[in-house]
């Protein structure tokens, strides 16, 4: 008979995830969290295997997985018993994660704002540490650009499938997580401008 705890899971890893909870959104706001889950993305690995790739104390880490894993964020595929404990392998429910816009909308008091505002700080520390780290010659120099763009409803709607398919290709990329890799970030919003009126 198969023991179930070395069984592994059948079940397969979504393409997208779509957020709809605010404590989701805050987790994900902390580097640590959002690095721990990408990791557990590009496939199942135990919390030891994490700690190692990230070169980071596995102690350390046990609080942040069992966070992710308690929010819905990682799934247990297998649990193995050793030396008189049980090892959890993990893997994230996704391998993209989209926050529903809903959720930064003010109705609910002002919490869908201080979430956004929460992504915005993590991403604005990581592009500010990113900046006081480079020089403007190097190949591998940060891009900062704002702009609007007009067009007719139909380019509008392209852009936005351009950009999304972008990001998937982005993060099916094979070499994800294997040695002689960088990694990057990027802070996209897509989003529609208002008109203002006197």
């Amino acid at each position: 008979m198969i023991n179930p705890r070395n069984r592994k899971s059948i079940k397969f890893m979504a393409d997208t995830y779509k957020i709809k909870d605010l404590d989701q959104v805050r987790l994900l706001s902390d580097p640590l969290k959002l690095q721990l889950l990408q990791a557990f993305a590009e496939d199942d690995k135990t919390t030891k295997q994490v700690a190692t790739e990230l070169d980071q104390s596995v102690t350390k880490l046990y609080r942040h997985v069992d966070a992710l894993h308690d929010a819905g964020l990682l799934e247990v595929v297998r649990e193995t018993q050793k030396r008189g404990t049980v090892e959890r392998t993990f893997r994230a429910v996704a391998k993209r994660f989209e926050a529903d816009h809903s959720l930064f909308l003010d109705e609910s008091g002002g919490d869908g704002s201080g979430a956004a505002r929460d992504l915005l700080r993590a991403a604005e520390t990581e592009i500010l540490q990113a900046l006081a780290k480079g020089s403007a010659d190097d190949e591998s120099a940060v891009i900062v650009t704002r702009f609007r763009a007009k067009g007719s409803p139909a380019r509008i709607a392209e852009l936005r499938r351009s950009l999304t398919e972008w990001i998937e290709s982005v993060q099916e990329d094979e070499c994800a997580g294997g040695k002689n890799t960088e990694e990057v970030g990027a802070l996209i919003a897509f989003y529609p401008i208002e008109e203002e009126t006197d």
